[in-house]
This record gives C-alpha cells, structure tokens and sequence, in this order.
C-alpha cells in the first residue's frame, strides 16, 4: 500500500516545533516499519524556490515550495502543486493533516482519502491578537468550513471534534494521537520538586500571561517553586515582550525561565525534572503536550477548554481549571506542588493510561484499518 501524508513536517525530526508536526512524523515512520506499506510525506515550505525530495529512515519526504499569498487567492496555487505531486506518486490513499491547504489538495484530489482535523479554527481565530491576525484567521475559518463540508472520512482525535462541528456529515474513525517512545521511559526520580513545565508557544492562545500571573501568587507562598516555558517566542513578539515584562513586574526572573523551543532530548529531560505539567489555554482540541506529559509520568493542570477534559481524569491524572482564572489557577498549582509523592503516584497512573492511548505502534495499525476501510468503499463507490 503506498500512503501519500499531507501536511506540516518537521524540517529537523529532533526540532518539532508543533503539534501537527510532531504527529505526521511519528504516524509517519511507525507506518513505514510495517513491511506492507511505502510512506511517502508531501509538505509545503515557504523558503524554497524548487522542489526536494530526501528520505529519513523508510520515510520519502517530498518538500514543495510554499506559494506567496494563499489566504488571498484561496491557497488554488498550493492545492494545484500538491494535487500534481499526487498524481506523479499515484498513491493508494492519501492522509492529510489539518483543515488547510493540505486537506483541500486531499479532497479535491482522484484518490481515496482521510484527514485529520487538528485545531478546531473557529474556536482559535477569537483568541487572537491584532486585527490583521484576527481576519486572517477570520479567512481560515471559512476555508476551513469549506473544506470540512467536501470531506467524507475524518479520523477524530478527540471527541471534542464531533461537538466544535455538529454541522460535519463526514464519517468519524476516533483515533488519538501518538507521542514519541521516548517520553515513556522518563525517570520518575528525575522529578525536582517545586518545578513546573509549560510546554506551549508564547502566543495568546496559550494563556501563558495568566500562567504568570498565578505563578507570582504560587512563588510568593512557595520557595522552592520555579517555573520553565518551553516554546517558542517570535510568532507574536508582542504577546512574548508583554510576557516577559509580566515576569519583570512580578520580580521573577529568577524563577520563571524561557527556554524557547526545545530538541527531544532536552524536552525529555525537562519533562523528567518537572513536577507538574501545566497548559493554561484558551482553546486546544487534544494538545499533544499533554499526551506527553502524561507518557513522561507526570500529572498536568490544563484548563477543561475543548478536548482537554477527554485527556485529564481530575484527581487521578490530573486537575482541570477554568479558562483565564488566575486564582483558580494559582490554588490549584499551589495543591499539585503540596505534596511531591502524590504526584508521582499520578504521574505513574498517568503514564500507565498514555502506554494504551498513546503508543505509536498500535495507533499506527489502527490508522492502516481505517485505510483499508476507506479504500474499500471508495472502490465500491465507483464501480
């Protein structure tokens, strides 16, 4: 079976910078390892004028160059390039990822195909700053309403998609995302105590102003309390700068570390010294930060926004908090630091529950079935 993935892609597979690409690298290579299938990965890049084609491991990564302007002229230029690249490879089945350019190639392309919904766009465009960021992502929430409406099969990582899309008329196959194996062998007894991680962009969405600001009343109570943000700063420099003086205000700077973006290998490492896991969103759909967490062994505090409370099951994994509370926040960051036992006992649970839901071995068969399934009644269809 020849299995064409669309979508973002890691330029370094040790440098994930996102979600989506963290996951069309790991289905990528945990479906090359099945003897049966040949894994081809298309994506677009903006800082390349001709094509290139390289492989990494049994993978064939194929990188187009990425056409100026795609909200303006509806991304036709980009859908055309992929959907060419398609039909040069000829593949079996086509997976795209996202509700983008990638998705749109996808399901105006002559081939059988399935896609996979990331972030739900028209729950994140409203927490955006700025109102030129604010009517592009107005532009991607109709393009995203477009493309949703063509597609037939859509593998669901969360629940959650079925409730942000009670309008989608596609066929649902709910399948998680997979994290790295990696993370499943942290250490329990790397954990420092009093350490906390956030492992999110410096961008509004993430609600890391609000992080801050609890931090100041957790760090005022608690000597031993610190706190490292792990992503990276220049997407909105405005939210980062605004950040940063927060920390100054606060007089933290001795606590609250930016560590940027981080390989694996130093975000493995960041996992086994934290404590606690916290993710203080506005909006996420299922983040794979905590999925990672989780594998790593250690309990997160998330905000109960979109697929989040499908991942934590407060008390025993974790501790779910409004949105924005600042407060809240602080009180329940505060209880998770209280007792360093107790949250490597939840942590253990919590790697436990990521070993069935998170592995990528299992999810990738489980992506193959629905392959088969999909190429089955696409053939049906047309005879």
């Amino acid at each position: 079976m020849r299995v064409a993935i669309l979508g973002l892609y890691p330029r370094d597979p040790q440098q994930v910078l996102g979600g989506v690409e963290a996951v069309t690298y790991l289905l990528a290579q945990a479906l090359a390892k099945m003897d049966e299938l040949e894994v081809h990965v298309l994506t677009l890049r903006p800082d390349i004028d001709t094509p290139t084609q390289h492989t990494e491991g049994q993978v064939t990564v194929t990188v187009l160059p990425q056409p100026r302007y795609g909200r303006l002229t509806w991304h036709w230029r980009g859908i055309r390039r992929l959907r060419a690249a398609l039909v040069k490879l000829q593949p079996d089945i086509v997976h795209a990822h996202g509700s983008d350019v990638y998705t749109a190639a996808a399901v105006t392309s002559p081939f059988p195909h399935v896609i996979t919904v990331h972030g739900i766009m028209a729950r994140e465009a409203p927490t955006v700053w700025g109102w030129r960021r604010r009517l592009a992502r107005e532009v991607d929430r109709w393009f995203e309403r477009w493309v949703l409406a063509r597609s037939k099969e859509v593998i669901a990582i969360s629940p959650y998609l079925r409730e942000a899309y009670p309008w989608l008329q596609a066929r649902l196959h709910p399948i998680e995302n997979p994290v790295h194996p990696g993370y499943f062998h942290v250490p329990s007894t790397a954990m420092v105590p009093g350490q906390i991680l956030c492992v999110a962009r410096v961008i509004p969405r993430k609600g890391i102003l609000t992080l801050i600001r609890a931090f100041a009343q957790v760090a005022s109570n608690d000597p031993t309390a610190r706190l490292d943000i792990a992503g990276e700063t220049v997407s909105f420099p405005r939210y980062a700068a605004a950040c940063q003086a927060e920390v100054h205000r606060w007089g933290l700077a001795s606590r609250v570390r930016f560590l940027g973006p981080l390989d694996r290998s130093r975000l493995r490492d960041a996992y086994g010294r934290a404590q606690v896991v916290v993710l203080p969103s506005l909006q996420e759909t299922a983040p794979v930060v905590i999925a990672e967490a989780m594998a790593a062994g250690r309990p997160v505090v998330a905000t109960a926004v979109g697929g989040v409370p499908y991942m934590i099951t407060p008390g025993r994994t974790g501790w779910l908090v409004p949105p924005e509370d600042v407060n809240v926040l602080a009180a329940t960051l505060q209880d998770a630091l209280a007792d360093p036992s107790r949250a490597l006992k939840m942590g253990e649970l919590a790697r436990t529950e990521a070993r069935q839901r998170f592995h990528p071995t299992p999810l990738a068969h489980r992506h193959v079935a629905v392959y088969r399934e999909v190429m089955a009644r696409f053939h049906a269809r047309k005879t």
